[in-house]
């Protein structure tokens, strides 16, 4: 029984999509990293703050940091979870909208942000304050 036990623990790890690595969260899929600690959390910040937080970020041992893309973003949410609708593994993240770095088309004084409640996707004025979750890999 241990031994089947032990195989199914294994197993739900090596076909994790999102494995919790200190302060960060690995997707074995995309190979992007993902910050986790309390500073998701801690702080809202303007889109020119939020950029510059990021590129500025060392963790983990890496300061190859950035602000995640719309599409980046959209991979950690969950449409199945709710309040956060965040994809399991990770442990750091408010029900509250996240700055990506992907500007809005029509205007660009505006910004793509993810509502973490829904994981719903909004444009905004850089002028807001919304939270950050940095990146690192992909692009």
């Amino acid at each position: 029984m241990k031994i089947v036990i032990v195989a199914t623990v294994l197993c739900s790890f090596l076909w994790a999509d999102f494995i919790k690595e200190d302060q960060t969260v690995r997707d074995t899929r995309s190979r992007l990293v993902w910050q986790d600690n309390s500073m998701v959390e801690s702080e809202e910040l303007l889109f020119s703050e939020a950029k510059a937080y990021c590129s500025s970020l060392v963790l983990a041992k890496s300061a190859d940091w950035r602000l995640p893309n719309v599409d980046e973003l959209q991979t950690i949410i969950d449409r199945q979870r709710y309040d956060p609708a965040l994809q399991r593994g990770f442990h750091f993240g408010l029900s509250k909208s996240y700055w990506t770095s992907t500007l809005f088309s029509d205007d660009t004084d505006r910004a793509w942000d993810i509502d973490f409640k829904d994981g719903k996707v909004e444009h905004n004025r850089h002028s807001y304050d919304y939270y950050v979750r940095c990146v690192r890999g992909g692009e």
